[in-house]
């Protein structure tokens, strides 16, 4: 074990005074053996700055051998101020709640045949008015079923005879949290040409 060590520690010794030095591509290979200077890489020509796009030829004709290219002229119509108005986008920013009215179209038990009634109510609902959100969820100690979210309760009376032209004669309107979208109109500049 005292050889392997005093063996390990000559050669450790003779590798420092010798300043050996590791290489790592073969051209340092090649000239660290031939005692010359590596040489770099050679660098990629730049590439040329594109030029602009040629416009697209809408007719091509040949006379005597030469090509001659027509171009059409394209017109931009302005937009009307309808056209504009249908540009416009409607972004939602957020979601808030605030005090309004809804209308409680089914009220049952904690049991599971108040649930399902509770459900066929909403189904019925949005099948018939698609565009108002109906909530089917269980306020305790009962299953309910309500539509809408009316910021006054004059908004919810329409929707309410509807309701009741369903059949369902004992919904009423109710105060209760509802959830309003923050919503903003932004144009369209990209749909805009002048």
């Amino acid at each position: 074990m005292r050889q392997f060590i005093a063996t390990f520690i000559l050669v450790f010794a003779s590798l420092i005074t010798v300043q050996a030095q590791s290489v790592g591509h073969g051209a340092d290979i090649d000239a660290q053996i031939n005692s010359r200077q590596a040489q770099k890489a050679p660098k990629k020509p730049q590439a040329e700055p594109r030029k602009p796009a040629e416009p697209v030829p809408s007719e091509v004709s040949s006379s005597g051998g030469r090509m001659k290219m027509v171009l059409r002229k394209i017109k931009v119509r302005k937009k009307t101020p309808e056209e504009l108005a249908e540009t416009r986008t409607k972004v939602t920013k957020g979601v808030h709640h605030e005090q309004g009215f809804r209308i409680q179209v089914f009220s049952g038990g904690n049991t599971r045949v108040a649930r399902q009634q509770a459900e066929r109510a909403g189904q019925q609902v949005k099948a018939a008015m698609p565009n108002q959100p109906v909530y089917v969820h269980f306020y305790s100690p009962r299953w309910g079923c309500r539509v809408g979210n009316f910021k006054t309760y004059n908004s919810a009376l329409g929707t309410l005879r509807q309701i009741r032209r369903l059949g369902y004669k004992g919904a009423i309107i109710i105060r209760s949290i509802i959830t309003v979208k923050d919503v903003e109109y932004v144009d369209n500049d990209d749909a805009i040409d002048e």
